[in-house]
């Protein structure tokens, strides 16, 4: 964990003095990959460190971190954009890390727990090669047109292949990289299902709900961020709530399922925004969305865990996060090729009543005090149609994130009960 975040400090330095975009692309790729082992070790530290009746409090604490740092960040990262510069939104993570690094090295035991393994050379490859073509097609392939792109086929050729070579290797090998067996366990397979799934609901409204924001209605940067800032200090307050009081008295996956009810209905509510909206109308779903996530994720952790073996904890913890990050990565590929073509459906189907012989135009020209032989009437007129067709589109794309959120509330059930 100390090489992960001392990593992180000086990828982070390194970001923030980059002058052209392939030095930042790969320090941003140096940045998430010496990033990425904190988190998994840490919730496997969590999940060792307590007995069972304080894993659900001491979950909700370490989910507070999980949840509430991407809602942060916007709020954070437009403000100093705004006011500073973007090198800063990297430099902000070296404070930070010197904390966490002093943190580590003064109250943190190390892990006596340890064991000669030898490195699985060909699973890491080919587990490598997966997400790395995974996470290709879904960054270039709505920008390549997906499946009309030679590249694109290529990449999910790859990522068949590679994972497939995987599978294959890890069945067969005692000591693979990842222990695909763990999904053997119901609670396991269940948890990772709900993990990746709420992952891509979430993470593609954290993306979309400012994006329509800004592009919609022409609130600046940091303002768009704080509308995400409620959801989450309702989330962060309410998962030690949850953690602390309800989840030794409730059954957790009723905690679940209500949450995902919850966060159902916010993305109804955020699929039916209308043009004139003020910042409250935002705000509000968030909140209710900020309930379910606690409800949520305070309970997702312990239940998914709770039949997986302490040796196993790591390699678990590992597995939970990819599926969480994955999803993410899925949702926002989604979302964002969805919003794209419903915005070219609203166009076509908009589109053809924008006529001088249609009588509802005319009356509209009358109504806001347009003359068509003014030079301006008809940019005025594109501008106006294209925020209705921008919001209708964004309106589509959350009625896809509430079905996600719909889809999953059964889930929990399948889990066992995480109440004695």
């Amino acid at each position: 964990m100390n090489f992960g975040v001392l990593g992180f400090i000086f990828a982070s330095f390194a970001c923030g003095l980059s002058t052209s975009l392939e030095e930042m692309v790969v320090f941003r790729f140096l940045q998430g990959g010496l990033g990425a082992v904190v988190v998994p070790i840490s919730q496997s530290i969590m999940f060792r460190a307590f007995p069972e009746d304080k894993r659900s409090q001491a979950m909700s604490f370490w989910g507070i971190a999980l949840m509430v740092g991407p809602l942060v960040g916007p709020v954070t990262g437009g403000w100093i954009t705004e006011n500073w510069s973007w090198p800063w939104i990297f430099y902000i993570n070296i404070p930070l890390g010197l904390i966490a690094l002093l943190l580590i090295s003064g109250k943190l035991e190390p892990n006596v727990d340890k064991k000669n393994v030898s490195t699985d050379w060909f699973g890491l490859i080919m587990l490598s090669v997966t997400l790395g073509a995974l996470q290709m097609v879904l960054d270039q392939g709505h920008t390549r047109d997906w499946f009309d792109s030679a590249f694109i086929w290529f990449l999910c050729w790859l990522t068949a292949t590679g994972f497939a070579l995987f599978i294959l290797h890890a069945l067969r090998t005692r000591e693979s990289i990842v222990d695909i067996r763990l999904f053997g366990d119901k609670n396991f397979l269940v948890g990772n299902l709900l993990m990746a799934g709420y992952g891509m609901a979430m993470y593609s409204t954290i993306v979309m709900l400012p994006l329509q924001v800004q592009e919609v209605l022409g609130y600046p940067p940091d303002t768009a961020g704080w509308i995400l800032t409620p959801r989450g200090a309702v989330s962060a307050v309410l998962m030690i709530v949850v953690g602390t009081y309800l989840a030794p008295r409730v059954d957790g996956r009723l905690l679940m399922v209500s949450g995902l009810i919850l966060s159902f209905f916010s993305s109804c509510l955020m699929a039916r925004f209308p043009l004139m909206l003020d910042m409250w109308g935002f705000i509000f779903p968030g909140i209710i969305m900020g309930i379910g996530m606690a409800l949520v994720w305070s309970q997702l952790s312990v239940a998914t865990f709770q039949t997986v073996s302490t040796s196993k904890s790591s390699e678990a913890a590992g597995l939970f996060n990819v599926m969480r990050v994955m999803g993410g990565s899925v949702g926002i590929a989604i979302t964002s090729t969805l919003l794209v073509r419903r915005e070219q459906v609203h166009w076509n189907h908009l589109g053809q009543h924008i006529r001088l012989s249609n009588p509802e135009l005319s009356q509209w020209f009358d109504h806001v005090g347009m003359d068509v032989r003014e030079a301006n009437t008809y940019a005025r007129l594109v501008e106006e149609l294209t925020r209705h067709i921008q919001l209708a589109a964004f309106n589509d794309v959350f009625y896809f994130i509430s079905f996600i959120f719909f889809v999953m509330i059964p889930l929990p059930f399948l889990l066992t009960p995480t109440r004695d």
